[in-house]
C-alpha cells in the first residue's frame, strides 16, 4: 500500500503540537505520540472483538475513540479508516469492515513508522 505522506498525516496539527510543546528537542510531540502508539494497539484489538462478536455500537464506539485519538496526533488517514468504521457501526451495517480492518492495519503500521520520525 503506498500512501503520500501528505495523505497520512496533518502537517499542520503536528506543527501545532510541536509549538504547543515549546521545547526545542520535541519532548512533548514525542511523549504525545509515545502515549498514542501505545494505546492505539488496544484499540484497534478492542474494535476487532466487538465486530467478531457482531456488536456494532460497540465496535463504533472503538473507532470513535481511536478517531478522535488519530485526529488529535494528525494521523488523518487513520482517522478517516476510523470514521468509515464508527459510521457503520452506528448504522449497523457489518458489511465490508473485514476490508476496513485489514486497511485499518496497514495504514496504523505506516502512520506509526512515520509518527516515530518526526
Amino acid at each position: 500500500m503506498k500512501i503520500e505522506k501528505e495523505d497520512l498525516l496533518d502537517f499542520n496539527i503536528i506543527q501545532g503540537l510541536k509549538e504547543l510543546g515549546n521545547d526545542v528537542d520535541n519532548s512533548f510531540l514525542t511523549e504525545v505520540i509515545d502515549l498514542y502508539l501505545e494505546q492505539a494497539p488496544g484499540l484497534i484489538m478492542n474494535m476487532k472483538k466487538q465486530f467478531e462478536g457482531k456488536n456494532s455500537l460497540k465496535m463504533s464506539q472503538e473507532a470513535h475513540a481511536l478517531k478522535g485519538a488519530s485526529l488529535n496526533i494528525g494521523a488523518k488517514k487513520l482517522s478517516e479508516i476510523c470514521k468509515s468504521i464508527e459510521l457503520k457501526g452506528k448504522a449497523d451495517d457489518l458489511e465490508g469492515i473485514p476490508e476496513l480492518i485489514k486497511e485499518l492495519d496497514e495504514v496504523y503500521e505506516i502512520s506509526g513508522v512515520e509518527l516515530k520520525k518526526l
